[in-house]
């Protein structure tokens, strides 16, 4: 058993959920433990404290790392919630919950953004639908109104990266200023991620590393999607492709994109 949970008095059989990259999750009880090598689970810790997130328990250092106690949140991702439209089956209860999960996904990153804060990091396991609610988790990255521990951003996975981050990732060693506009473009990707189960850049070289990735990415090599969808949907697909707008001026804010969405349902 890892030392801290003893020091934090978590009660319960600890499971060991994720330990790669300087990060160790564990879920003990009703508890998400997250653990980091250095500052960015009490960063995340800080930034679900602003924005009075009720998932938030604590946060404080540990040794020369930081960690960050959650309520788990037991809900379905985004990628398992468009599962069924992948396999095709084609059904107006299928198109119903794929557009509901859109709006909803989109709806609360508008919410996000109208905070102040953007995400810097989404992708499809970032949207959780919990009961009646849907979470952005994973909050690490974030950028918003309240002053938190300073790291130097430098993009997130590469799948859901925007171009213009791609672009000046390649560009520049600089620290990068998150945007609405990316997001957007991370939230239409993890929607064609999901829905298709393959990215939306087409890579020319789908095994490469994230650096082989990123200039494909920032030209905007997309697939053609009637080549990979599991079936013709032509009411999300205009959606989405909105979202996936190479120029960040020409996307919807995610406001627009949940309104798009929402007029579009059956």
């Amino acid at each position: 058993m890892h030392p801290l949970i003893a020091k934090l008095s978590l009660d319960g059989d600890p499971e060991l959920l994720h330990e790669r990259r300087g990060t160790t999750f564990f879920k003990v009880s009703d508890t998400a433990l997250k653990i980091t090598s250095g500052l960015m689970a009490g960063r995340e810790g800080e930034v679900l404290a602003a924005l009075g997130a009720d998932h938030y328990r604590a946060h404080g250092r540990y040794g020369d790392g930081t960690w960050l106690t959650m309520r788990w949140i037991d809900g379905t991702s985004l990628w398992d919630a468009l599962g069924p439209a992948h396999r095709g089956g084609d059904t107006p209860a299928m198109r119903r919950a794929v557009l509901t999960a859109a709006t909803g996904a989109a709806e609360a990153l508008a919410e996000l953004h109208a905070g102040g804060w953007t995400h810097g990091d989404l992708q499809p396991d970032h949207v959780v639908f919990e009961d009646d609610a849907v979470r952005i988790i994973d909050l690490a990255c974030a950028q918003g109104p309240v002053p938190v521990p300073f790291y130097v951003h430098r993009g997130g996975l590469a799948h859901t990266t925007a171009p213009e981050t791609a672009a000046a990732i390649l560009d520049t060693t600089d620290h990068i200023s998150t945007t609405p506009e990316a997001d957007v473009w991370s939230l239409a990707a993890s929607l064609f991620w999901s829905w298709t189960r393959i990215p939306p850049t087409n890579y020319r070289d789908p095994q490469g590393c994230r650096t082989d990735l990123l200039p494909d990415i920032a030209a905007g090599r997309q697939h053609d999607l009637e080549a990979v969808r599991p079936l013709p949907f032509p009411d999300f697909e205009g959606v989405m492709e909105f979202g996936l707008a190479h120029e960040p001026e020409q996307r919807p804010s995610a406001r627009s994109l949940a309104e798009l969405l929402r007029v579009v349902a059956p």
